[in-house]
């Protein structure tokens, strides 16, 4: 589904990502952990191709992604990427247009259920808590149903009860074949995770968990030379 090859990031003489290889099927959940600044938030821009690798490449499908591949990728970042002067509504609508959603206010309705927000579907972004917005931000995400999923710190904000439906919802899309790249300090989570990515200093290890190996061996991740 994703590749990286190699790809690292320098920036102002400074290197933020060392070079990683690494290869991630469909059906895969990958907890990013490590300390604040270690690269994890680097490496996720990268993998969405908001970042352009110095050296190496970032392939979706075997392909480096282009304009029309944006849909297939949700992302969240920590911060919103929503217009705090439009309503939630309007917020939806706006990114469903723009990712040519179909049936979007039908999408729109279900993502309002499954996140809760209903009754704040006509409230302006700028006055929802923090925990709403975030809300709000995972539905944008899942709004084109993306069969690539770049989550950081998606569960920043949510109460515990929040914190499961959202944990069910990724599952149930990571069962149904989409990959999953969460980026969490939530150990817990990371340890449930089919492959665990460790970042420090821009340097990333990756490795398979023991409880998907047995029966997906063929879609373990891989990395080149050059990784810590």
């Amino acid at each position: 589904m994703i590749e990286l090859r190699r790809a690292s990031l320098i920036r102002n003489g400074r290197i933020l990502l060392h070079p990683v290889s690494l290869c991630l099927g469909p059906g895969l959940v990958t907890a990013v952990t490590g300390p604040n600044g270690a690269g994890k938030t680097t490496l996720l821009r990268v993998m969405a191709g908001l970042w352009r690798p110095s050296e190496g490449e970032v392939l979706l499908d075997g392909k480096i992604p282009g304009a029309a591949d944006r849909a297939q990728i949700g992302l969240v970042l920590q911060e919103s990427m929503l217009y705090g002067g439009l309503t939630v509504r309007e917020n939806l609508r706006f990114f469903g247009r723009l990712y040519r959603v179909p049936d979007l206010g039908g999408r729109i309705a279900a993502l309002a259920e499954e996140f809760a927000f209903e009754r704040r579907l006509d409230d302006p972004v700028a006055r929802l808590s923090k925990g709403y917005t975030q809300r709000v931000a995972l539905a944008r995400a899942f709004l084109p149903a993306p069969r690539l999923l770049l989550l950081d710190e998606p569960f920043d904000g949510l109460d515990p009860g929040m914190h499961e439906l959202v944990t069910e919802g990724l599952t149930r899309r990571v069962q149904n074949g989409a990959t999953a790249v969460v980026v969490t300090h939530d150990l817990d989570f990371a340890g449930r995770a089919d492959v665990r990515v460790a970042v420090n200093r821009g340097r990333v290890n990756a490795s398979f968990s023991a409880l998907g190996a047995g029966s997906a061996n063929e879609r373990r991740p891989t990395q080149g030379p050059g990784h810590a």
